[in-house]
């Protein structure tokens, strides 16, 4: 959900259009960043109120190039950009030229860089230690000897603090 409203933005931009207040004028008056507020005079300038409605956050390589190639001839900053193409978030355009310069046209395919979902780690069972490998057995006794390592450590810690706090003059 946007912190925003759209009345908002729209009054926002509209009071830019036909006050004529400057992004720092108006950064004060309402109390947003001003790289946002030029977002949204941009999406105003360049489509209306319709900037202003939600869209999707999906969008095809195609128009991801199509994006890049205009900013490359026009020269034009990310944000403006993005506020040209009616892109949800100009991040999402900064993003796609640095997969792109990275990677070429193949690394703006979002499906190629979906990141793969985090399994649990799988209860341990414990079984007897007959019927455990060499290499089980070796990983539980290196586990146990630093949980007792863990433990001594604390243990020492504690009796230092201890120690500390009685010879601490009152």
């Amino acid at each position: 959900m946007s912190k925003y409203t759209k009345e908002f933005k729209l009054q926002v931009a509209q009071d830019h259009e036909l006050l004529k207040l400057g992004y720092k004028a108006l950064s004060k008056k309402y109390d947003v960043p001003r790289g946002l507020l030029r977002y949204w005079i941009y999406g105003y300038q360049y489509h209306g109120v319709a900037c202003f409605e939600k869209r999707s956050p999906i969008y095809s390589v195609k128009f991801k190039l199509t994006v890049l190639q205009h900013m490359k001839e026009q020269q034009m900053p990310v944000m403006r950009a993005a506020a040209f193409f009616g892109v949800a978030a100009h991040t999402s355009v900064a993003q796609w030229q640095k997969l792109y310069n990275m990677g070429g046209e193949a690394a703006l395919n979002r499906s190629l860089r979906r990141r793969t979902k985090m399994t649990k780690p799988k209860p341990k069972v414990d079984q007897p230690a007959q019927e455990m490998t060499q290499e089980e057995l070796l990983e539980e006794v290196l586990n146990l000897r630093a949980e007792r390592d863990y433990l001594k450590k604390l243990q020492a810690l504690i009796q230092d603090k201890k120690l500390a706090e009685k010879s601490k003059p009152h």
